[in-house]
């Protein structure tokens, strides 16, 4: 197996747009992606983005990941998008290409490993289309002044150039290869619908006792966990208004941080449920808040395939998500939902919905624990990273190493991950 250094071409890139350090999503994906490939023989290498003016080139990989610099100046923040591929492409060109493909979790990357190895094949797996997101974190939807609109534009801009330049672009539900001809205003872009995983998140025995204890949930109350970055586009206000409606022992558990959070907390007494709210903050290690919840609540007006809805399902948990009803709201998981029936689905527009749909599972426990069996099931049996490893295998004409033609497992070495978009996150607008 090749050893991923500056020096040695690994088989495979995966990359995401956010800090290798850190934290989000697009990690997540990548360090799924790249697990199932290292047990199939195959060395790899994941990149992430260093946004420091004036970074240096690639530094020596630690544990199999390295931050290249973004080569965009802060100072160019209003045209930061139209630049990044050409400053992305120029790290790149730095490190020998790897051998077998690219593969990119962000569109930007995609562009820029077109632009430095034209010869190499680049392979998009698909997480969200900013162009349709962003603009649900905007008041009013509506751009906050002209420079973020240019901006925009050419985060669209990049987005159509990365579907039409990927050699293979995989999205995980029916609903999501729809969006993205939809947007791309083709149907030749080569895309295909392959089921994504998860990465596991462990929580040490007893965690669910000492949690509830930690947030002062009694043993017939029904914690209902929402997790993400809190703005607007996670819509929680939504459950927090809901919750006066729902019954006495329904708990909303919020974990995240961001620009929306002290107006939630000042929600939370406005509406009179302060003391059925739980304000978390930013968690790296989700098992211990897993363990406490008795249920997982995506808001979102966007979200094609939430790292969290897919946590909580392996956790045995019910899942409460938006129906798909674009543009108003774009949800990947509801396909999920009604296709395994790990949860309910809510019109997210009726503000009497998501009352009556938390209402059903906190006064019916025999439902509650069968449709989160149900999700445990499906997240085991169907949502596995050696899925989309395969098909990337394949499509570079490659096979699993070794004497073993047992399928690729997915690992079950803990992972910290805070769920928000972190693969959409770090290429929002100011």
């Amino acid at each position: 197996m090749i050893g991923p250094t500056p020096d040695a071409a690994p088989d495979f890139y995966f990359a995401c747009h956010c800090d290798v350090r850190g934290w989000g999503g697009g990690l997540a994906f990548a360090a799924g992606l790249q697990e199932a490939l290292r047990q199939a023989g195959y060395g790899s290498l994941i990149l992430g983005v260093d946004d420091r003016h004036g970074a240096a080139g690639p530094a020596t990989p630690v544990d199999g990941r390295m931050n290249l610099p973004s080569g965009v100046s802060p100072q160019s923040w209003r045209v930061r998008n139209w630049c990044l591929p050409g400053g992305m492409a120029c790290g790149l060109r730095r490190l020998p290409p790897p051998r077998a493909a690219f593969v990119a979790v962000s569109p930007t990357w995609v562009v820029a490993a077109r632009r430095a190895w034209p010869d190499t094949p680049v392979i998009f797996v698909f997480a969200c289309l900013l162009a349709n997101c962003l603009p649900f974190t905007w008041p009013r939807r509506r751009a906050p002044h002209w420079w973020a609109w240019l901006d925009y534009l050419g985060l669209r801009r990049v987005e159509r150039h990365a579907l039409a330049c990927a050699n293979l672009v995989l999205a995980p539900t029916r609903q999501s290869v729809h969006e993205i001809r939809a947007f791309a205003r083709r149907d030749a872009v080569p895309v295909e619908r392959c089921d994504y995983g998860g990465c596991p998140v462990a929580a040490m025995p007893g965690a669910r006792t000492a949690k509830r204890r930690e947030i002062g949930a009694a043993a017939d109350q029904f914690v209902i966990a929402l997790v993400g970055h809190c703005d607007r586009n996670k819509g929680f206000d939504l459950a927090i208004r809901a919750l006066a409606d729902v019954d006495p022992r329904g708990r909303l558990l919020i974990v995240g941080d961001g620009p929306e959070l002290e107006e939630l907390r000042q929600l939370a007494g406005t509406a009179g449920v302060a003391a059925r709210v739980v304000f978390a903050g930013a968690q790296r290690n989700m098992g211990p808040w897993y363990a406490a919840a008795d249920g997982v609540l995506s808001t979102s007006l966007y979200d094609t395939f939430p790292n969290v809805v897919l946590e909580g399902m392996a956790h045995g948990l019910p899942v409460l998500v938006p129906e798909h009803d674009p543009p108003r709201v774009y949800s990947g998981m509801a396909e999920v939902v009604r296709e395994h029936g790990g949860g309910l689905l809510y019109r997210r527009s009726d503000s009497a919905a998501l009352a009556i749909a938390l209402n059903r599972l906190i006064r019916d426990r025999e439902l509650a624990t069968e449709l989160g069996n149900r999700g445990r099931q499906a997240a085991a049996e169907r949502y596995r990273w050696s899925t989309a490893a395969a098909r990337i295998l394949r499509h570079v004409g490659l096979e699993p190493r070794g004497s073993s033609t047992r399928p690729i497992a997915d690992s079950s070495r803990p992972h910290s991950h805070f769920g928000r978009c972190g693969a959409c996150h770090s290429e929002r607008s100011p």
